[in-house]
């Protein structure tokens, strides 16, 4: 097994659920001290930021990663079998990560200043995601690859993703007496009837086809179970396509549940724009014949593009993997991310 196998292999054995990424954050910070004793460290919470040596001339590239997983499934395998390795973010995005550290252990044969940014808290809210601390003071960078699961595919930009509870006020009153309230549930159906009939809606973006929608992902009320609830709350979720600001978002969902309801929007993730400009990296997607795919997903290319920093998404790992129940990932496919990896970094500008 490879060096960068037992990487893959190590992170992944190392449970790191949102919030609970102490225990990698510390070994990870050891692997640093250890091999880049000269390399300064900023820290954030459990994530940081190093670069391997003093920035030169050179292009100067981002790799980026978070190191925490949603809660592991009950049924998750742990291990190598043939060609996979089974783990909670094997996939997302454990196997990326080993690809950064190989490359940034092997910054004497890249053509490129590298800067690691390893960071926490990716799968919980936008606002306790612990990227942005660590882009404070970076300095430019020519451009920043995101690891997140792609299956070896270039997936530019990602669509932004809106969070919000529609709550729907009625009258509580006894079950076997319902005429004597207004039941708040059916106050909903005419809302969730057009989110019914919703169809996607296309956008095209640099070439790239994005999909906005809207669903109803939740819902909830309170009180007894022998009476109509008085509230009742449904959660909502819209992915919006690059191009549109939270804010119209934001006004378009509030035109969708009109006055049925009281809109509560409580979570905000801008959409990313798509950014493949740069000579090197087009280049390299000609010479290597690289899939080019728009990120039907939200992801950190869009915290990036806010700070005015081209990024994409590039990963080993399979989307559809991603907080599966017994998530894997293909060994080749890690040595195949790490190889591309390579090529684009000394890629002739």
């Amino acid at each position: 097994m490879s060096d960068l196998l037992r990487k893959a292999e190590w992170l992944v054995s190392i449970p790191s659920p949102t919030t609970f990424e102490q225990e990698i954050g510390r070994q990870l910070r050891k692997w640093v001290a250890e091999t880049f004793p000269q390399a300064s460290l900023h820290r954030f919470r459990e994530g940081f930021r190093f670069e391997p040596r003093p920035p030169s001339s050179r292009p100067r590239v981002a790799l980026v990663g978070h190191l925490d997983t949603v809660p592991p499934a009950e049924r998750q395998h742990l291990g190598v079998r043939d060609d996979l390795l089974y783990g909670c973010g094997a996939s997302d995005m454990k196997s990326g990560v080993a690809v950064m550290m190989e490359a940034l252990e092997q910054w004497e044969s890249s053509g490129c200043d590298l800067v690691g940014l390893f960071y926490d808290r990716e799968e919980g809210p936008y606002a306790d995601n612990g990227l942005d601390p660590l882009l404070d003071g970076l300095g430019p960078v020519d451009f920043a690859v995101v690891f997140e699961p792609t299956n070896n595919e270039i997936h530019a930009g990602c669509v932004g993703s809106l969070q919000a509870r529609a709550h729907f006020h009625g009258q509580r009153a006894h079950s076997a007496r319902p005429w004597q309230g207004q039941n708040a549930l059916y106050l909903a159906i005419p809302l969730l009837e057009r989110l019914r009939g919703l169809e996607r809606r296309s956008v095209v973006s640099q070439g790239l086809e994005f999909f906005e929608v809207t669903s109803a992902t939740q819902g909830n009320t309170t009180g007894p179970t022998n009476a109509v609830p008085e509230i009742f709350s449904l959660n909502l979720n819209a992915r919006f396509a690059p191009g549109k600001s939270p804010e119209q978002a934001i006004r378009e969902l509030e035109a969708l549940v009109a006055d049925e309801a009281r809109l509560e929007v409580y979570d905000v993730a801008p959409s990313g724009s798509v950014r493949l400009e740069n000579a090197r990296l087009q280049h390299w997607i000609t010479q290597h014949q690289l899939k080019v795919m728009p990120k039907q997903a939200w992801t950190d290319v869009a915290r990036l593009d806010a700070r005015g920093i081209p990024a994409f998404n590039f990963g080993p790992g399979d989307p559809a993997q991603a907080h599966q129940a017994n998530e894997h990932v293909r060994q080749s496919a890690i040595e195949e991310n790490f190889r591309l990896l390579q090529a684009l970094l000394n890629q002739p500008q």
